[in-house]
This record gives structure tokens, C-alpha cells and sequence, in this order.
């Protein structure tokens, strides 16, 4: 495994963008679908378990990195225990609303650090 890909799916640090969020999202889903039904027909239901515990912690730490990419605090992660109102808006604020532009006090903006000296404004 990369570095990269390590510190985006374990580590609780730093920022991504909607499209990085999505995108792991969606392999998260789509590895932890094929890892339950492979386990399920080989071993039984009471061995997906071992699932669960690493599917919460990276889409814990992808929900982290996307709310400090809006200006926010983990914390705000709490809201998912408010029924429907709180899933709801956690999935506005994550998934549909633009990180805040520059740098903010959880560091640089992710989008502009793959733009060069020669990107305009």
C-alpha cells in the first residue's frame, strides 16, 4: 500500500477535496460489498463481522479530513446520532458543499496544491 493511500484511508490529519472523498467513498462501499458476500458464503454471517471495525475507522477518517476541508471540527460528526436531520446534513456538508478556498487552520487547500505558478484565479 502507498503512503499516500495509507494516510487517506487511516490517518485523521489534514484535508480532501469532494472528488477524493467521493471517489474512496465509493471503493469503500464497493470493497466492503465484495468482502461481505465473499465471507459470508465462505465462512457465514458471524464472520462479516470483522468487518466492520476498519469500514468504520476509514470512513471515519475520510468524514474527518472533508469536515476540516470545510472549516470544521471532527467533532461535528457527532451530528450523525440526530435521526435523519443529522445524516442528512452530514451528507450535504461532506459530500455536495466546496471545501473553504486557501488555507484554513487545519492547513493548505488541497485543490490548490497541485496548481502551479501559472494558474489563474
Amino acid at each position: 500500500m502507498s503512503r499516500t493511500l495509507g494516510r487517506l484511508l487511516f490517518s485523521f490529519g489534514g484535508r480532501i477535496p469532494r472528488a477524493t472523498f467521493w471517489w474512496a467513498g465509493l471503493a469503500l462501499g464497493g470493497a466492503f460489498v465484495a468482502l461481505y458476500v465473499f465471507l459470508d458464503a465462505a465462512l457465514g454471517p458471524a464472520s462479516t463481522l470483522v468487518l466492520y471495525p476498519p469500514f468504520f475507522w476509514v470512513l471515519a477518517a475520510l468524514a474527518a479530513k472533508r469536515l476540516r476541508d470545510r472549516g470544521r471540527t471532527p467533532a461535528w460528526l457527532l451530528a450523525v446520532l440526530i435521526p435523519v436531520l443529522g445524516p442528512l446534513w452530514l451528507l450535504i456538508e461532506l459530500g455536495l458543499r466546496r471545501g473553504t478556498p486557501d488555507e484554513n487552520q487545519y492547513g493548505a487547500d488541497p485543490l490548490a496544491v497541485r496548481a502551479d505558478y501559472l494558474t489563474v484565479r
